[in-house]
C-alpha cells in the first residue's frame, strides 16, 4: 500500500474509499496538504463494517508544525499520514481497541493506543500502520505507558504501571464507577463480580477478554 498526497483546496471532498473522504483526515492546523495511507483507510473500513456504524476521525494527518504546537511526539505517525484517532458513537473505545488487536494485520505490526478519560464518552483509540508492533494505554492527556497487549488480563492485587499493565486498573475502575486509585483491591473485585454477573459472565473477579469486551 502507499501514502497518497492530497490538497484540501482541490480534493477536500474526494472519496478515498467507500465511506471516507479527504477532509476527514485533514490537519486541524489548516495545512492544505493531507497525507493518507491507503492501508490505514482499508483498516478503518474494516472497523466500520465490523461495528456497522460510521467511524469518526478525531485526528488524522498532522503537519509537523501543528504536531509540535499540540505537544505531539516528534516521531508521530500522524505526520506521516499513517495514523488516526477514532471513535464510534455508542461504542466503548475499549471494544474498538480490542477489535483492532484481533485483526490479523496487527498481530506483528501496527500501533494501537487506548486513551481512557474520566468521562468515558471522552475516550478514543489511536490506530496506525507502522511496520513494528506497539501497544499503549493513557489515562490523561498525551502521557501513556506501554502494555504487552490491549487490554491485559488483571485481577486483585494488580496496580497501575506494574507488571506491564500500564493504566489498566484505572480504566477498569472508571468503567465500574469505583474510586480510580489504580489499585485492584477487594472493593474493585466486588464491583467487577457484580458487573460480570449482571452481564451473563463468569463472576470470577478477573478482568479478561470477555469482560473487557462487555463494556
Amino acid at each position: 500500500m502507499a501514502v497518497n498526497t492530497y490538497s484540501m483546496k482541490k480534493d477536500w471532498n474526494k472519496k478515498v474509499s467507500a465511506h471516507f473522504s479527504v477532509y476527514e483526515f485533514a490537519c486541524s492546523g489548516h495545512s492544505d496538504t493531507v497525507l493518507i495511507d491507503t492501508e490505514l483507510v482499508y483498516i478503518l473500513e474494516q472497523v466500520r463494517a465490523h461495528f456497522g456504524k460510521p467511524v469518526h476521525i478525531n485526528s488524522g494527518y498532522r503537519s509537523p508544525s501543528y504536531n509540535i504546537s499540540i505537544g505531539g511526539s516528534p516521531r508521530s505517525q500522524h505526520c506521516l499520514g499513517t495514523a488516526a484517532d477514532v471513535t464510534i458513537k455508542g461504542v466503548d473505545p475499549i471494544r474498538i481497541a480490542l477489535y483492532l488487536a484481533s485483526m490479523p494485520y496487527f498481530q506483528k505490526r501496527g500501533g494501537i493506543g487506548y486513551y481512557s478519560r474520566v468521562q468515558l464518552t471522552g475516550g478514543f483509540v489511536h490506530v496506525d500502520v507502522r511496520s513494528w508492533k506497539s501497544r499503549w494505554i493513557s489515562k490523561a492527556g498525551t502521557a501513556y505507558v506501554s502494555v504487552s497487549k490491549i487490554m491485559p488480563t488483571i485481577r486483585q492485587g494488580a496496580k497501575d504501571c506494574t507488571g506491564g499493565i500500564s493504566y489498566t486498573v484505572t480504566v477498569l475502575q472508571r468503567h465500574l464507577g469505583v474510586k480510580a486509585d489504580g489499585i485492584f483491591g477487594a472493593g474493585t473485585k466486588t464491583k467487577l463480580m457484580e458487573w460480570q454477573k449482571a452481564h451473563g459472565l463468569s463472576a470470577d473477579g478477573i478482568c479478561g477478554p470477555a469482560t473487557w469486551g462487555s463494556f
